[in-house]
């Protein structure tokens, strides 16, 4: 088990380079990315400015150019995916200058933190060296050309940059294309209230799932087996955001027992209980059939009839030898369970209005918000696969009789 776990662990930075390159990919072939959102709010500022139509264009080649640089489409894929995932430095703070033959120019390189003051000064051999404001040669900036096609302006156009290894490896997630902000910070104010639905749906879906299942294997064609069925039933067919604008009319606004909107964490319990039930009740539905037909298949096995007529106990035949293996399917998709309650449902979040982290990859994907749509599925991407060796774990101890060697 020791060398399979260390297997899995080994295999988790391969899987996920493979599922965040094709997420990156796709942000790089969808058309309206930030690029394209950029240059439509300049033209729409444009024309609201002039209060006419703009026949140049919404921007100017250079314009183009450098936002093409700001949101790192200037670089061919593989190089802008290696910045991105931290493996290759890239431009952290950048600026653009014209060069004069064989004349000192200044560059100002704006960052979030501070600006820096350089000085471009000519060597020989059409050479450059690059000097702070205190006259100090820094070794590590680099000047790299950086043409516009059919530039009217005859001076040389450079990029001035110091190479970084500042990507998410490093814990950089990038900055939102809509609000400027850090996308970690922005997912951090997230986490806490999509971990609160997520913990409790996922304690209350196993606390009621596995008894319940229990009960109704017992009681098979009976009729509280036939009732809750029933219930069971309605409850994975009907979509939860269907269940969420039903309840959120009858219970609180018919009958107010419940707030309409957001999330108060001064009253955690009346804000949560119809947006956890709705977000669970298919998930607690499946979960609870899966759990008696596991049960049931494990209770008319071989060994069940051989352990009776050995004259086991039945409720030692049911808790000791056939619960335990039934627990085997639900503990395999521990893992997945995870991911899934801890991103939870847009719809329901949308119709709650809670700002959760299902809300916020709707909005990252609609507003084209790439880098916060990447950093999500970074999250979710390990959050799945962590969770895939916690089952394996869970199965483990739920059987150990089973080992993972092949």
């Amino acid at each position: 088990m020791r060398e399979y776990i260390l297997r899995r662990i080994l295999l988790i930075p391969l899987t996920f380079v493979g599922i965040t390159f094709i997420a990156f990919l796709m942000t790089r072939l969808v058309p309206g990315g930030p690029i394209e959102r950029a240059m439509a709010e300049k033209l729409q500022a444009k024309q609201k400015f002039t209060l006419q139509p703009s026949s140049s264009g919404p921007a100017s080649p250079e314009e183009l150019d450098n936002l093409k640089r700001q949101y790192g489409f200037d670089r061919p894929l593989w190089e802008a995916y290696a910045i991105w995932l931290g493996v290759y430095p890239g431009p952290t703070s950048w600026a653009v200058a014209r060069l004069n033959d064989n004349q000192p120019t200044l560059v100002e390189v704006k960052s979030s933190q501070k600006s820096i003051l350089l000085s471009l000064q000519p060597k020989p051999e059409g050479k450059w060296e690059i000097r702070d404001s205190q006259k100090r040669l820094l070794d590590d900036w680099v000047i790299e050309d950086a043409p516009l096609p059919q530039d009217p302006n005859p001076a040389r156009r450079i990029i001035v940059y110091q190479p970084q290894l500042n990507g998410i490896i490093q814990g950089n997630f990038g900055t939102s294309t809509q609000s400027d902000k850090s996308v970690l910070l922005i997912i951090a104010e997230k986490i806490p209230l999509s971990a609160w639905f997520g913990f409790w749906g996922m304690t209350l879906a196993y606390l009621i799932a596995v008894p319940l299942g229990i009960y109704k294997a017992k009681h098979h064609n009976q009729w509280s087996d036939t009732f809750s069925s029933s219930l069971l039933f309605f409850g994975f067919a009907i979509p939860g955001f269907i269940l969420a604008l039903a309840s959120l009319y009858l219970l609180c606004f018919q009958i107010p027992l419940f707030p309409h909107s957001g999330f108060n964490w001064d009253e955690p319990i009346r804000s949560t209980i119809l947006p956890l039930v709705c977000q669970t009740v298919g998930a607690f539905a499946s979960m609870t059939l899966f759990m008696k037909n596991s049960l049931m298949d494990q209770l008319q096995s071989d060994y069940m009839r051989t352990a009776k007529a050995k004259g086991v106990s039945e409720t030692r035949r049911l808790y000791v030898h056939a619960l335990r293996n039934s627990l085997i399917p639900l503990a395999a998709n521990f893992g997945q369970n995870i991911g899934f309650f801890l991103t939870g449902s847009f719809l329901i979040e949308y119709t709650f209005d809670i700002d959760g982290i299902g809300l916020l990859s709707y909005d990252a994907l609609v507003q084209r918000d790439f880098p916060v749509f990447l950093g999500l599925l970074t999250l979710s991407s390990l959050v799945l696969l962590i969770g895939n060796i916690l089952s394996d774990l869970c199965v483990a101890a739920v059987d150990p009789r089973i080992r993972f060697e092949k």
